[in-house]
């Protein structure tokens, strides 16, 4: 036999013609199940009854045949349930129902003396269901599956017993067909439930990857420059530190020689190497740290943070120095625009070459709103096609009488802008006729423009 075994007939109840063709597929299903005509009319009999109750107290019903087996004997099966409003106090109804001969309820009396099983069970919330079955002849031959599936097909295509059976029959498969329907539109809701769920997913999955993505372009951009500055390193150590000691072991080598007498002299130079090494050695040190360092942000009022580095410069009695009034107060990191703004004041003071030195310090508004801040002096300029050497580290494009420089001050001051956000460049002086005019840009999170 099958398991969760599926209907062979069913027949819904609306009207009371349906109790004639619920009476006449249970005779059928009877006979071909191998009971005789008694039994047969037995079963359709209680089948009959307990479909007119269902109809009569529920309004509505069904009925499911089915064939059922216990141990070796076969049962011909019909269950008959409503959605009513079942029956209180079942039990005792039923006892009462046993010593009563005639009133209310007798169909359930009925059918239960027509049946070789009976079963009730109702429920004052769910409605009622009653199994009635009948005993196959005893040595009935086994009944499978396919046996099953032959009588379900036979009823589909029997012919029907009025037109009213025809309509219902037509009407039972449009209904199954409309659960059908509804039940794939609920699984197709769920499918495309899933599948936004899981689209959401990728795009999430997405978004993360192309933050990764980012994140890694960026990561790959900062080792490529700290590659570069590690290749400008090795060429520090092979050249500009090598220099100095190849110095020191030139000045040992004469003194070995006995060519130099002069101790004084001797230590002098010695001192002059040794400094130039420390020098280039805190150069070096500065440079990679630049920028790099985690610093908090404050206030820094532009024009406050100038005076005191122009006080703070070595510079000629005929030198003049002009911060600009209406400089920013600036939300940012004090110590790199200190350096950034001390670098630029300082070039400009020791490569002055006129009698009257001039350096100009402020800033514009670009039509964007962006703020564009400039140091400008009147000295002797930059060619065009060296003005960006000059930020490459120890480029120095023309060496000054008393100026000691280990040119990698304006390397400095570029390394901090970039990793600042901004950008540096060099233009023709606007004031004077000679001269160059260094701009800078210094992303900040807040401007507020001075009101003096």
């Amino acid at each position: 036999m099958e398991k969760d075994q599926k209907p062979i007939i069913e027949v819904s109840l609306d009207r009371e013609l349906d109790l004639v063709i619920a009476y006449k597929k249970a005779m059928r299903l009877a006979e071909i199940s191998g009971l005789n005509f008694t039994d047969q009319t037995k079963f359709a009999t209680a089948v009959s009854e307990i479909s007119r109750n269902a109809l009569a107290y529920a309004r509505k019903g069904e009925v499911t045949f089915f064939i059922v087996q216990e141990g070796s004997s076969y049962y011909v099966q019909a269950i008959v349930t409503d959605q009513g409003p079942g029956i209180r106090n079942l039990d005792a109804l039923l006892q009462k129902l046993d010593t009563q001969i005639n009133g209310q309820h007798t169909g359930i009396i009925n059918c239960k003396r027509l049946s070789d099983k009976f079963d009730i069970d109702s429920d004052v919330e769910t409605g009622t269901c009653v199994k009635i079955a009948m005993r196959l002849p005893v040595g009935h031959p086994p009944i499978n599956r396919l046996i099953l599936s032959g009588w379900r097909n036979h009823f589909t295509q029997v012919a029907p017993i009025s037109p009213y059976d025809e309509l219902k029959r037509q009407n039972h498969l449009l209904l199954k067909t409309l659960e059908e329907l509804r039940v794939k539109e609920s699984q197709t809701k769920e499918q495309l439930e899933e599948i936004q769920s899981l689209n959401n997913e990728l795009e999430h999955n997405y978004v993360k990857i192309k933050e990764l993505s980012n994140e890694y372009a960026i990561q790959n951009e900062l080792l490529f420059k700290r590659n570069k500055e590690l290749d400008q390193f090795a060429h520090i150590v092979s050249h500009d530190l090598k220099a100095p000691i190849l110095n020191l072991k030139g000045v040992v080598q004469l003194v070995e020689d006995g060519d130099i007498n002069d101790q004084e002299k001797m230590l002098s130079i010695f001192k002059r190497q040794l400094e130039k090494m420390e020098n280039l050695i805190e150069c070096i040190l500065a440079y990679s740290r630049a920028g790099h360092e985690k610093v908090d942000k404050t206030s820094v009022d532009l024009k406050k943070l100038l005076v005191s580095v122009a006080e703070n410069l070595v510079k000629p009695e005929n030198f003049l120095v002009e911060i600009a009034d209406d400089l920013p107060i600036l939300f940012t990191e004090e110590v790199f625009i200190d350096q950034v703004l001390s670098n630029l004041l300082s070039n400009a003071i020791k490569y002055n070459d006129k009698e009257e030195g001039r350096v100009k310090v402020g800033f514009e508004e670009t039509a964007e709103g962006e703020l564009i801040y400039f140091v400008e002096d009147n000295g002797m300029g930059i060619p065009l096609n060296k003005r960006e050497a000059v930020f490459n580290m120890f480029t120095i494009l023309q060496k000054k009488k008393d100026v000691d420089s280990t040119g990698i001050g304006l390397a400095i001051v570029k390394k901090i802008v970039n990793e600042k956000g901004g950008n540096i460049w060099i233009e023709d002086a606007i004031q004077w006729n000679t001269g160059s005019r260094f701009c800078f840009t210094w992303p900040v999170e807040v401007v507020h423009l001075s009101k003096e």
